[in-house]
């Protein structure tokens, strides 16, 4: 039926990322050229030149006498990446910092500035706020959104539009710098972007409870349903055989149930045990004692069989087959023995019936409580390290979490099972065949993509760095997100404006991936921009029929800022992509991520007539079915989940000239997801990162290494602050052969949030203030003016540093 349907739509075959990168090139180079050739000529016939034909041959016969000396691969114009890291409202502040150095002119001296130089921008999660606001506001409105340098003298000097409703240009004329202030004060006023004020945190809660009733209702009228259809087929005698097996039935069961002292089988007196419930008991009991006697057969047998040595050697495709059974018959006894004790749990905890005071009612409703407050505690601080700490106490909390999850998760079931009970006993026909249309109408009908918090949070951030430049910040909230709510990345794609084009980066969740490199990392590089979306696991689509062409900015943003969601973790890694923590944030409806058609999947026409429900995906991603690369629909969370600086698609595209803004939250400077990143490009690329330069490594950018060079009057201060050398660190990104391609040696500048001398007072006051500044942690998102300074103006003058030493600008081309 569905191979019918799909005949029936339009089926296209994915792209290769071969296709995606030369279709890229063929888009950006002509717009590059016309953008910034003319306006530089002298730079390209003069350095750019010189750099191309002279120093770089010199540079590479000096340190890689492997490399071609004429193998430089840009040599008409500079091309470079800059990728904003991961890391929430805070990242995105420290970007926006970043990005004004990168454009001040006034610091480039004869050269063009390097913001001028860009031809990618890539951006992950926090980082894509500001990203995505530069691409929008740049591509749509012809204006830079964070302020104009050139004539800044603060808000109260540029026409913000705040205090005086004539200041903002009319919605007809062109952008000026009073748009380009005004949007920065809008962004820095509305860094609570979580909570805006006609909104406030209730509504925050309540969105998040919209998201936690759909779920819940769904899933439990699901799991309902399949206990009421399990009493339906009982009652017709088919089960008979496996209920009244001689060393197993009611009657036994009964009999075991007396031998047993009182208060030890039941909390509830003397009530009896239903004879539905004996049979639900003993149906999964003799699952249980058939899997187990399969299981010891098995033993026998392969026991026996190491008697004929040579054969039983040989057969290594047997003995794998044997392993793997041996592994699923202990899951499928577990599962068994988990659904026999539900019923003999409902007897001991609710008796006959479930009452609304009863106590058994009110302590399974405090676990649940309690488990989803450490699944959420779990799941924060999968966000800020990983899930790699260590130590008793995490230790000990992550038992507890692990302990509450496994108690209410039997709750769900329990719950469900009373729910059947009660309709197979006391329920009319009438009602019963309401109940099962319910049951298959409301998980089927409800789109998980539109009740989840994703969508919640899509607006949010919407509302916040995508508003239109004519819109007042004191216009209604739904005038402010208009204009984005409709914006695609098509219409990205077909403005001529010349902006940096946009790699949005996310991860396609694989956890249970065929390729074991994908199953390994829980996920793949999934790529929103413009032109394509996919990933190399997936194939790719082009962006004006991915997800029905209707894919926004917007979105986009948020998904690669789905930082909280089931069945992944910050680099692949964390508790919380264990399947019983993934299992409580699927049936809460607690995911950020964003559901859609697989481009490779033959079915993928589809998505015209099929929306994603709870029934498809959601029921097998509850439990942790799915999400492969064959799969027909595929769920996309935050980038950071895959690579949370942004490198990756850079250096997939080869760029020869690389700058990182890190914004992300290293308290105990490991530098993590960068070294997750320089791995991962390594492993897949063959392209790994070195400082060569003693003056410019990383070792000047840990916290405290000022001190080393300090005499003794300064290092109190340096101490006191743990400040760094430096805030950033220059080294060279090695790309190897790859078919025509030449090796070559580019350039990777790397900007790492840090506190340094020379910053304005006011960043060391709040330091002060705010001991874990320039750290604070992503769980943070609701940050206020000062908080937002904080970030943004140490992201601009560590940039300016950079760009002050002339001796680290003559690295670049």
């Amino acid at each position: 039926m569905l191979k019918w349907l799909a005949e029936r739509f339009e089926t296209r075959e994915p792209v290769d990322v071969e296709t995606v990168l030369a279709s890229e090139r063929a888009h950006i180079e002509p717009e590059q050229a016309r953008a910034f050739d003319a306006s530089h000529r002298t730079y390209l016939d003069q350095h750019y030149r010189v750099f191309v034909e002279q120093q770089y041959p010199e540079y590479v016969r000096d340190r890689y006498t492997y490399m071609d000396p004429n193998g430089y691969p840009n040599r008409a114009r500079p091309c470079y990446g800059l990728a904003l890291s991961g890391g929430g409202i805070r990242s995105a502040s420290f970007a926006i910092g970043v990005i004004q150095a990168l454009r001040n002119r006034h610091l480039a001296g004869n050269k063009p500035p390097l913001f001028e130089r860009l031809t990618y921008l890539s951006t992950v999660s926090g980082g894509g706020y500001a990203g995505s606001a530069l691409t929008w506001y740049q591509k749509l409105y012809q204006c830079f959104p964070f302020g104009n340098i050139d004539t800044f003298a603060g808000s109260l000097h540029t026409g913000t539009g705040e205090n005086d409703e004539n200041s903002e240009p009319k919605v007809d004329e062109r952008p000026d710098s009073r748009y380009e202030n005004s949007i920065l004060s809008y962004i820095r006023q509305h860094g609570k972007y979580l909570t805006p004020s006609y909104l406030g945190p209730a509504s925050l809660v309540g969105n998040v409870l919209l998201s936690v009733i759909h779920s819940v209702v769904a899933y439990t009228l699901m799991f309902s349903l399949a206990f009421l259809l399990f009493a339906l087929v009982a009652n017709t005698g088919v089960l008979d055989p496996l209920l009244n097996l001689p060393l197993l039935d009611s009657l036994s069961i009964k009999a075991y149930m007396a031998k047993v002292p009182e208060g030890l089988v039941s909390l509830r007196g003397h009530e009896d045990f239903s004879p539905h419930r004996l049979a639900f008991s003993v149906f999964f009991l003799t699952i249980s004692l058939l899997i187990v006697a399969t299981f010891l057969l098995i033993v026998l047998f392969y026991g026996l069989g190491s008697f004929a040595t040579a054969r039983f050697a040989s057969a290594y495709c047997l003995r794998v087959r044997v392993q793997r059974a041996l592994g699923l018959l202990l899951q499928g006894l577990a599962v068994a023995l988990f659904f026999a004790a539900i019923p003999p749990a409902a007897h001991l905890v609710f008796g006959t019936g479930l009452g609304t005071g009863d106590p058994g009612l009110w302590s399974s409703i405090i676990s649940g409580l309690a488990g989803i407050l450490l699944s959420i505690r779990q799941f924060r601080l999968n966000t800020e390290t990983g899930g790699t700490g260590s130590g008793l106490p995490k230790q000990l909390i992550r038992v507890l979490t692990l302990v509450a999850v496994i108690v209410f998760i039997f709750f769900i079931f329990l719950f469900s099972y009373i729910i059947a009970e009660g309709i197979h006993e006391h329920a009319s026909p009438a009602w019963m065949l309401l109940f099962v249309v319910l049951a298959f109408v409301i998980p089927l009908i409800v789109n998980i993509n539109q009740v989840a918090p994703h969508k919640m949070y899509r607006d949010r951030l919407m509302e916040t760095f995508l508003k239109p430049p004519g819109v007042k910040p004191t216009d209604p909230l739904g005038e402010r997100g208009k204009a984005a709510n409709q914006s695609t990345l098509v219409d990205i794609a077909e403005s001529r404006v010349w902006s940096p084009y946009h790699l949005i980066n996310c991860n396609v969740i694989l956890n249970n991936g065929i390729n074991p490199r994908y199953r390994g990392r829980l996920g793949d590089s999934f790529l929103l921009s413009p032109l394509y979306c996919g990933s190399r696991a997936t194939g790719y689509s082009s962006t004006d029929h991915f997800d029905n062409g209707h894919l926004t900015l917007a979105t986009a943003m948020s998904i690669s800022g789905a930082a909280e969601n089931p069945h992944s973790g910050v680099a692949g890694a964390g508790g919380v992509t264990s399947p019983l923590l993934s299992f409580l944030a699927t049936f809460l409806g607690l995911r950020l991520g964003y559901w859609t058609f697989n481009p490779r999947h033959p079915l993928c026409s589809l998505q015209h007539l099929i929306r994603p429900n709870y029934l498809l995906p959601g029921f097998r991603s509850l439990f942790n079915y799915g999400h492969s690369e064959r799969n027909l629909m595929i769920e996309l969370s935050d980038g950071g989940h895959f690579d949370n600086t942004g490198l990756y698609e850079l250096v997939r595209r080869r760029t020869p000239v690389i700058i990182l803004s890190d914004g992300s939250a290293d308290p105990d400077a490991t530098f993590d997801d960068f070294g997750n990143a320089v791995e991962r490009i390594r492993v897949d690329f063959g392209v790994s990162i070195r400082f060569p330069h003693e003056e410019f490594d990383m070792s000047g950018v840990q916290p405290g290494s000022q001190a080393t060079k300090s005499d003794n009057s300064a290092r109190l201060y340096d101490e006191k602050y743990q400040l760094a050398e430096r805030g950033y660190a220059i080294g060279d990104i090695l790309y190897p052969d790859v078919g025509e391609q030449k090796a070559f040696a580019g350039r990777f500048v790397y900007i790492k949030s840090a506190l340094t001398r020379r910053l304005p007072g006011d960043l060391y006051a709040y330091k002060l203030a705010n001991p874990s500044y320039p750290n604070q942690p992503t769980s943070d998102q609701f940050f206020d003016e000062r908080q937002f300074e904080a970030y943004r103006e140490l992201g601009y003058q560590l940039t300016r540093q950079l760009l002050d030493n002339e001796k680290a600008m003559d690295l670049l081309p």
